[in-house]
C-alpha cells in the first residue's frame, strides 16, 4: 500500500508520525548527528552534512513511492525528535524496523511509543506477516526497545557489520503478526 497514494500520519497519545520534509534537514543534522546517536546508526556519519540529509529526505519519498520503504519523522509538540522506518520486501511480506531518537528525547518511552504504532500499522494496514529489527552490540537500550513492543530475540551475528573501522555484533529480534499484541499506550514520563 505504497505508491501514488500518499504517505499515512499515524498517531499515538504523545507522538504524530509523519512523512519527512525537506524543512526537518536541520533537526536531522543536529540530532542524528550527535556522536551519541550517530555512532548506533550504520549509515550516519558524524558529523553528519546538510546536504545529506537533504538527500536521504528525498530518498525516503522515492522509497514510499516504488514501495520499498516507508520512513516518518517521529514529531512530539510540534518538533522533530527522531524518525522511524520500515524496509519492505513484499516478496516476503516482511520489513524492517529501524529508528533513532535525538538525545533530548532519550529515556522517555518515545521509541517504544513510535515502534508500537509502526508495527501495528506494518500487521494491520501493509498485511505483513514479520516484522524484524536489529541493534548493534553496545547498544542494550535499543534491544529494551524491541522487547518491550513484542520482539522476541533471535540470536547474534558476530561481528556482522562495520562502522568507523570496527566490527560489531548485530543484535537479532523479530515479531510475527499473529505473535504480536498491542499494548497500552505507556504512561507519559513527566519531562526533565
Amino acid at each position: 500500500m505504497t505508491g501514488p497514494v500518499p504517505q499515512p500520519t499515524l498517531r499515538t497519545s504523545r507522538l504524530r508520525l509523519r512523512p519527512l520534509r525537506a524543512a526537518d534537514a536541520a533537526a536531522i543534522v543536529t540530532l542524528a548527528g550527535d556522536a551519541r546517536v550517530s555512532r548506533w546508526l550504520l549509515t550516519v556519519p558524524h558529523p553528519y552534512p546538510a546536504e545529506l540529509a537533504t538527500s536521504w529526505i528525498a530518498r525516503t519519498h522515492d522509497e514510499w513511492r516504488a514501495g520499498t520503504a516507508v520512513t516518518w519523522a517521529i514529531v512530539e509538540d510540534g518538533a522533530l525528535v527522531g524518525a522511524i522506518s520500515l524496509r519492505l520486501v513484499a516478496r516476503h511480506d516482511h520489513a524492517e524496523l529501524g529508528y533513532w531518537l535525538g538525545v533530548p528525547a532519550w529515556g522517555r518511552g518515545l521509541a517504544t511509543e513510535a515502534a508500537r504504532a509502526v508495527i501495528g500499522h506494518a500487521f494491520r494496514v501493509l498485511g505483513l506477516v514479520r516484522v524484524f529489527a536489529q541493534h548493534l552490540g553496545g547498544n542494550p537500550a535499543s534491544g529494551r526497545v524491541l522487547v518491550k513492543v513484542g520482539m522476541a530475540p533471535e540470536g547474534v551475528r558476530r561481528r556482522h557489520v562495520r562502522k568507523r573501522g570496527r566490527y560489531h555484533d548485530a543484535h537479532q529480534y523479530a515479531v510475527l503478526r499473529e505473535d504480536w499484541r498491542p499494548r497500552a499506550a505507556p504512561r507519559p514520563r513527566p519531562r526533565r
